[in-house]
C-alpha cells in the first residue's frame, strides 16, 4: 500500500465511521469482504481512507437499503455486466414473489372490509388472525388452489376457520412437550398427535396431498415463519417420523 500523498486529506477509520454514519465495526467487515480498501496506510500502520471510500460506501448503503446481500454487493461493484445481469434477474423475480404476496394480503383485506359491514356475518379479530396466518408464510399458489381454499374457507365457516385455527397451537405445545420430555416418536401417544396433525392438514388442503406438500417445504425454507409459530425444523422431524410410523404421510409435514 502507498504512503499518504501529503496533499491529500485522508481519514482514520474513526473519522470515517462518523462521516458515513456507518460502525467502524461495519467497516470492517465490508473490508474483510473486499468491499472497501484503504487508499494508504499512516507511517504508523494505521488504515487510511480517501474521498472515495465515501462513495463507495454510499454505494453499499444504497445497495444494502435494496436487500442485496454483501455477496451479491460484491458481485455488482466488480461490474461485470452478464454476472450483475443475472444477479437483477434473480432480485426482480423475489421481489415479484413478494408483491404478490402482498397482492393477495390486499385482496384479503379487500375482502375483509366488505365482511364487516355487517358485524353478525363473521368475527373480525377471527378473521383477522386467519388472514396473518395465511399471509406470512410465502407460498407460490395456484389461481385453481387460492380458489380451492376459498371454497373451503367458505365450507368450514368463520366459526369452523377459527375453531380449526385454535387447534394448532395447541397441538404443536403438546407436540413440543412430548418431545422435550423424551418420549420416542414411535411411541402410541406421539403417534396419536400424528393423527390429529395429519387430520388438520386434511382440513385445509382438502387431502390435496402436493398442495400439503408445497406448504411442508415452504415452512422448511423459510425458518423465521416457522419459528413465530413455535416450529423448527427438530420438531417437523420428529412429527415426521411418528406419522410414518403411523402409516400417514405429508412429505415433509405442513401445517397451514
Amino acid at each position: 500500500m502507498s504512503k499518504p500523498a501529503a496533499t491529500v486529506r485522508y481519514l482514520r477509520i474513526g473519522d470515517l465511521a462518523r462521516r458515513s454514519g456507518l460502525s467502524a465495526k461495519a467497516l470492517r467487515l465490508y473490508e474483510q469482504r473486499g468491499l472497501l480498501r484503504p487508499s494508504a496506510h499512516s507511517p504508523a500502520g494505521y488504515r487510511l481512507y480517501g474521498a472515495e471510500a465515501l462513495v463507495r460506501l454510499g454505494q453499499i448503503v444504497v445497495l444494502r437499503r435494496a436487500d442485496f446481500s454483501l455477496a451479491q454487493i460484491a458481485q455488482l461493484l466488480a461490474r461485470d455486466p452478464a454476472a450483475a445481469a443475472h444477479l437483477l434477474g434473480q432480485h426482480i423475480a423475489v421481489l415479484e414473489r413478494e408483491c404478490a404476496q402482498r397482492q393477495r394480503a390486499l385482496d384479503a383485506l379487500r375482502g375483509l372490509v366488505q365482511r364487516v359491514v355487517s358485524p353478525s356475518h363473521i368475527d373480525l379479530d377471527e378473521l383477522v388472525e386467519t388472514i396473518a396466518m395465511s399471509t406470512q408464510l410465502n407460498v407460490d399458489w395456484s389461481a385453481a388452489e387460492r380458489e380451492d381454499f376459498r371454497r373451503r374457507a367458505a365450507q368450514l365457516g368463520a366459526t369452523g376457520m377459527a375453531e380449526a385455527q385454535q387447534l394448532w397451537p395447541e397441538l404443536i405445545a403438546e407436540v413440543r412437550a412430548a418431545r422435550q420430555a423424551g418420549v420416542p416418536a414411535q411411541a402410541a401417544e406421539v403417534q396419536e398427535l400424528a393423527r390429529r396433525w395429519y387430520a388438520l392438514v386434511q382440513t385445509f388442503t382438502g387431502g390435496d396431498a402436493a398442495v400439503a406438500q408445497k406448504l411442508g417445504q415452504a415452512w422448511q425454507s423459510q425458518p423465521a415463519a416457522m419459528a413465530a409459530q413455535g416450529l423448527d425444523p427438530a420438531l417437523f422431524a420428529y412429527i415426521g417420523e411418528a406419522m410414518q410410523a403411523a402409516g400417514l404421510s405429508l412429505a415433509p409435514p405442513a401445517i397451514p
